[in-house]
């Protein structure tokens, strides 16, 4: 096997790749102060909530079952749980118990749930977003764009996306878009600087831990980028990644714990779809009943470049993708290892999400494809480095423009996430959605309609 060639560096101090993402969480802590809830956020909330106050991960005690109850909840054993992955709230609670201590709780008054709900937003969904944003910056150091440039795309990369979006609302797919973005970069880097083994096993270390927590928060996009990465590693002809696995073992372990103590295996709920099937259940209903409603393959142009496709509401992701296939079929571009691990990353989880879940629609109620936005951040970079070789103003400026109408779309998101585009009567959004390029919506509508 030849041997992997490494890409030449402009080192940025890690310092200043955080520096920069400062400004962007500033603006996710301002946007946060009115809360954004769901019943995906409430799911999330009252398994915090019942861990702290009530040491259990179930949810029956929680006043907040009580007053807004959530569509995200099973049942084992009797007993009522959130639907969600625990280790997200187990995070939570260890942000939360202080909270809570100082007289904030989450089931309080509105007050009071304005400063627990910030203080969790900040902490979770705002961090990894601002995270993703570093990552960003030390992944441009491969690039040889100056190094202001680099800033700006790196700061770029959180405005410009649903980092934005959902980076003002608690959930799991910016902090893991953070996590894994950032593991991607100590991978990618790697080799490209003289390190001593010591070292090397340290960054491994560091890039498991932060592969394998992302892995237990959004297990499609985490579990696909956790073996990526270690296959990444294993085929660069050394000693199998010990540290690395090392790293990566002690989430999954807690991950099978507590979600252990819930279904009574590592498996998440979704694995038990008679867990979703209960008196009152809105699984039950019509509207939440799975029915297939076309060919799976319009589901997938849907969820691409439909209303809210991920390519629609962050349209500079196809010049990233073509950037993924071009730099990917040059065996001797340095960075053709990565992009045939983001590639084949997208291509696994594009075929998970159209063909290998039962879903009545790939974003519910909430604004565009969130359900990808934990790769999205590796895609852009490969939009920045196609804009970084590109020797025409051409693709400068369609790059410029399609990231402007993505940066219009992150913002309108930011203030309303879990409300859907096709609901929303801002005049800027339809302006938008007339270029929508494939306008069919497989969504149901109010009385069970869905759009033609």
């Amino acid at each position: 096997m030849a041997a992997e060639r490494f890409p030449p560096m402009r080192p940025v101090h890690p310092l200043r790749a955080c520096l920069i993402a400062v400004p962007f969480g500033l603006l996710l802590v301002v946007l946060a102060i009115r809360p954004q809830v769901s019943a995906n956020v409430w799911s999330r909330c009252m398994a915090i909530e019942s861990m702290v106050e009530r040491g259990t991960q179930a949810v029956d005690g929680s006043p907040l079952l009580r007053r807004h109850g959530s569509s995200d909840v099973v049942r084992f054993g009797g007993r009522f749980y959130s639907d969600k992955p625990p280790m997200f709230a187990a995070l939570g609670a260890v942000v939360y118990l202080p909270v809570v201590i100082l007289g904030y709780p989450l089931g309080g008054d509105y007050a009071q749930f304005v400063v627990a709900n910030l203080a969790l937003v900040a902490a979770l969904s705002g961090a990894g977003a601002a995270l993703a944003v570093v990552g960003l910056r030390l992944l441009l150091q491969l690039t040889a764009l100056p190094k202001w440039a680099a800033d700006l795309s790196a700061l770029g990369g959180g405005l410009g996306t649903l980092l934005l979006s959902y980076g003002v609302t608690l959930n799991n797919h910016t902090l893991a878009a953070g996590l894994l973005t950032l593991a991607f970069a100590l991978v990618a880097s790697e080799g490209a600087t003289p390190a001593r083994s010591r070292a090397r096993g340290r960054r491994r270390f560091l890039a498991g831990g932060l592969a394998g927590l992302a892995a237990t928060i959004d297990l499609p996009s985490g579990g696909v980028m956790l073996a990526a990465l270690a296959v990444w590693l294993m085929s660069r002809g050394r000693p199998f990644p010990v540290p690395y696995a090392l790293g990566a073992a002690g989430p999954l372990l807690l991950h099978a714990l507590l979600q252990s103590a819930v279904t009574g295996s590592p498996l998440p709920a979704e694995m038990y779809p008679e867990a979703f099937h209960y008196p009152g259940s809105y699984w039950l209903t019509e509207q939440g009943r799975w029915t297939e409603r076309g060919p799976r393959w319009r589901f997938g142009l849907e969820m691409l470049v439909g209303p809210q496709g991920w390519l629609t509401v962050t349209p500079v992701l196809v010049i990233g993708l073509a950037a993924l296939a071009r730099v990917s079929a040059r065996r001797d571009d340095p960075l053709a290892p990565h992009a045939r691990v983001v590639g084949g990353a997208v291509l696994i989880l594009l075929a998970y999400y159209v063909w290998g879940v039962r879903r009545t629609d790939f974003a519910g109620h909430s604004f565009g494809t969130r359900h990808l936005l934990a790769v999205t951040p590796l895609v852009y970079f490969f939009a920045v480095v196609a804009l970084d070789r590109s020797r025409g103003r051409l693709l400068t400026v369609a790059f410029a423009l399609l990231f402007v109408v993505g940066l219009i779309y992150a913002f309108l998101g930011a203030l309303e996430p879990w409300k859907r585009i096709e609901n929303r009567k801002d005049p800027t959004l339809r302006v938008l959605q007339r270029f929508v390029l494939s306008p069919r919506s497989t969504f149901l509508r109010v009385g069970g309609r869905a759009a033609p």
